[in-house]
């Protein structure tokens, strides 16, 4: 009670109005994907795209989001399961933005509002400091959030996995607004299939060589996703290294590897090859001996090059599955932003993944 008064306090002082904060520490909020919570005293943060933020809530007619961002950053919100709101958060810090992300809400129903990130690592961190209630609905109640199944996803890609462009259509330019990883294919893998999931992707980024280097191997210079892989923040703070046995997944999907080869110089194939079955090594020896079942896929934007004959080798050293996915985009409708996949296209790239994970994994 002592936190409440001390936060109603502030709150009172910053926008003139009685309001109850909750906490980002109250144990009550769900979080998925990778946070920050080393400043749990004042706010938490996160990066990645999908990480999201969910509450089980009564007694309430509006409920809002306080935050603040590097760069601009876009957010949906869905309530029971439902896409509601979707507002972007352009303050820098250490300004903070109070985002009204629900009203005109019933306060005899129970409520799951749901904060998902739509942009990338590369927008850089987003703080959140809690969720501010009026006076008026002083009466309200956290309930505990249990996820549907147990089923837990982690995706490794590049702009694809971000879902980067798919919610324009060719020709148009990119911007932070077309970019939906909540429209993209792992969201529609995760939710078909009734789990959480974790996002590590970057657009442009490569195993060994990024989108545009003029030079065939790594450039320090030049992060690669196997860099960035480790942090929690990987733009703010490289000291924030994740903990993997927070989120050890059922299934691991790797798509990437096309930027390595999209332009010249291409790297010599065997260091390529090489470095990916590194990079893979490192991210199953953390998992404390609960191996995925893990998944590559190849095909996606991908021209005639030896990304996806690699990419296959490298899937049979683990025993994995291999998933080819060429010509997904055959029609106008397929692409969105300089050439990426469309929503419509990423429905299809997970149609064809769903039959599969599903047969790997023994799931009705």
């Amino acid at each position: 009670m002592v936190y409440k008064l001390i936060i109603l306090i502030i709150v009172i002082i910053i926008n003139g109005t009685i309001s109850m904060m909750v906490l980002p520490s109250d144990l009550n909020i769900h979080y998925v994907g990778r946070i920050d919570k080393t400043q749990s005293n004042h706010y938490y943060s996160f990066s990645w795209s999908g990480c999201q933020i969910i509450v089980n809530i009564t007694g309430i007619t509006e409920i809002k989001a306080i935050l603040n961002s590097e760069k601009p950053n876009w957010f949906d919100v869905f309530i029971n399961g439902q896409l509601n709101n979707v507002f972007n958060v352009t303050l820098s810090a250490p300004q903070q933005q109070i985002i009204t992300i629900a009203n005109n809400l019933n306060s005899n129903d129970i409520y799951q509002i749901k904060i998902s990130k739509r942009t990338e690592a590369e927008f850089g961190q987003v703080n959140f400091y809690g969720f501010q209630i009026d006076d008026n609905d002083e009466n309200f109640k956290l309930f505990t959030y249990k996820p549907l199944t147990n089923r837990k996803f982690e995706f490794i890609g590049d702009s694809i996995a971000t879902g980067y462009g798919d919610m324009g259509k060719a020709p148009c330019a990119f911007t932070e607004s077309t970019e939906n990883v909540d429209v993209s294919f792992v969201s529609d893998i995760t939710n078909q299939l009734l789990g959480e999931m974790s996002v590590i992707a970057w657009e442009g980024k490569g195993v060994v060589k990024n989108y545009g280097s003029p030079t065939p191997i790594s450039n320090p210079n030049e992060p690669t996703l196997p860099d960035l892989y480790p942090y929690i923040l990987p733009l703010s703070d490289n000291s924030s290294f994740w903990n993997a046995s927070q989120f050890i997944p059922d299934v691991l999907v790797i798509n990437l590897g096309s930027n390595d080869y999209t332009d010249l110089p291409y790297p010599p194939n065997d260091y390529f090859q090489v470095k990916f079955i590194e990079f893979v090594k490192s991210i199953i020896i953390n998992y404390n001996n609960q191996i995925p079942k893990i998944f590559f896929i190849c095909g996606v934007m991908v021209n005639e090059h030896p990304c996806c004959t690699i990419t296959e080798a490298v899937s049979n050293v683990f025993n994995a599955t291999y998933i080819d996915m060429p010509n997904i985009q055959n029609s106008s409708d397929d692409f969105g932003c300089y050439g990426h996949p469309t929503i419509i296209a990423h429905a299809h790239m997970a149609s064809i993944a769903i039959p599969i994970i599903k047969q790997v994994m023994n799931w009705e």
